[in-house]
């Protein structure tokens, strides 16, 4: 679905991405991991063009992003960021249907879809005609899905999605999400700095280190083949419970 050859990006003297060769399949689940400045993000602001490479391509389903044909592209990607980064002074259902009224959708086509996905996404009825003030950190990312998925797009890209959250709704989340992408068959990219969030979400994961990827595959192959000790060390760092105890 994606494909970026030789990508290299700085912004002044920092170098975010060097050389970064990687392809993305298609209906499937592909997870950006590493440490704060690998380059996740801004591989993530490559695919959907928000940010232009200084060297290198980026081909969408096998054409090259363009600027002249960027925004036909991105309508059929779903974009989501922390918390759903949702228009404060427009209801739930309004920041829902910005694009499908901008493109002309009949207001009962907007209204049904908006129900059949808040339904989706475990929404409750009502919930949409709230403002995101009136809303939970939780439900502001559900309202961002459902925004994201509503002109049914091949793609959904989430960059931390679930980062602001508190653990308990974020294991809530994290199971809804894997179901969603299953039932939804989508390709998805993801940003995280949850290893096992990662593992627990993505069929690939690729880990980035000072804007090169250092190893991309299985969470199973990355944890029993490291490809150095920097991906040991990396995969192996975060605490447990059972550590604390």
């Amino acid at each position: 679905m994606f494909e970026l050859q030789d990508i290299a990006k700085r912004y002044g003297s920092v170098v975010a991405l060097d050389g970064v060769d990687l392809h993305i399949d298609s209906a499937a689940t592909t997870a950006l991991i590493g440490p704060s400045g690998a380059g996740k993000s801004t591989v993530l602001r490559m695919l959907i063009g928000l940010d232009w490479p200084d060297r290198g391509v980026v081909r969408f389903d096998g054409e090259p992003l363009r600027r002249e044909r960027l925004l036909e592209q991105r309508r059929r990607i779903g974009y989501v960021i922390q918390e759903g980064g949702l228009f404060p002074h427009l209801t739930a259902a309004d920041n829902v249907a910005l694009v499908a009224r901008v493109l002309g959708w009949p207001a009962a086509k907007i209204e049904e879809r908006s129900r059949e996905l808040a339904q989706l996404c475990a929404l409750p009825d009502g919930l949409l005609q709230r403002y995101p003030a009136e809303l939970s950190g939780g439900q502001r990312q559900r309202v961002g899905l459902v925004r994201a998925l509503m002109l049914d797009p091949p793609v959904l890209l989430l960059d931390e999605p679930l980062g602001a959250l508190d653990p308990v709704i974020r294991h809530e989340l994290q199971a809804q999400m894997r179901e969603l992408f299953a039932t939804l068959g989508k390709t998805v990219v993801l940003v995280t700095h949850d290893v096992a969030e990662a593992a627990w979400l993505a069929d690939t994961l690729v880990l980035l280190r000072a804007g090169r990827i250092v190893q991309q595959g299985s969470a199973r192959e990355l944890v029993e083949s490291p490809a150095d000790p920097f991906v040991a060390q990396f995969m192996t760092a975060q605490r447990s419970l059972d550590d604390a105890l």
